[in-house]
């Protein structure tokens, strides 16, 4: 389920991507879609991919 989880998100940032580059100019909106992309990922990456603890 965490997988069916993480691929949603990621599919969710890169929709969000795809409506920020049909967008003009740098208003509110569009700064929101690509933050809100890269919060996604980011959030992704820390929650699913396993610390490599090398020792």
């Amino acid at each position: 389920m965490k997988i069916f989880g993480a691929i949603v998100a990621l599919c969710l940032a890169f929709y969000l991507f795809f409506e920020a580059h049909g967008m003009e100019g740098m208003g509110l909106a569009r700064f929101g879609y690509i933050v809100g992309a890269v919060v996604l990922i980011a959030v992704t990456i820390f929650l699913f991919v396993p610390e490599n603890r090398d020792e």
